[in-house]
């Protein structure tokens, strides 16, 4: 399941719980966004033990959030461990599945 940050506090917090997170930062009308949306959600699926996240980069507080991560582009995907940034890729424009499928193989070599 991928649930969206709203806040500063709920991003802190959620980096605050052990374990790994993974943000999906975006904006609504960012084209990469949307064809990445899909193969975002199904790697959620596959990854039970990992906590999946969506950070709209245009509304106050995403934006807030944006800052803090030092997030520049949309989409950009970050994951941490522990709190601690441990990997990040962007999607380029026009969109390409490689950051996605860098990120699933990634995950699998940490979870595992």
């Amino acid at each position: 399941m991928i649930a969206e940050i709203h806040s500063l506090a709920e991003y802190e917090a959620e980096l605050a719980k052990p374990g790994l997170v993974v943000l999906d930062f975006y904006a609504p009308h960012c084209g990469p966004c949307h064809v990445i949306a899909p193969l975002y959600s199904k790697i959620a699926e596959d990854q039970s033990s990992v906590r999946f996240y969506k950070v709209n980069g245009v509304d106050e507080a995403g934006s807030e959030v944006q800052k803090k991560a030092e997030v520049t582009w949309w989409p950009t995907l970050v994951v941490y461990k522990d709190g601690k940034e441990i990997w990040r890729d962007r999607v380029p424009n026009p969109p390409s599945r490689k950051p996605l499928e860098s990120l699933e193989y990634y995950l699998k070599t940490v979870v595992a």
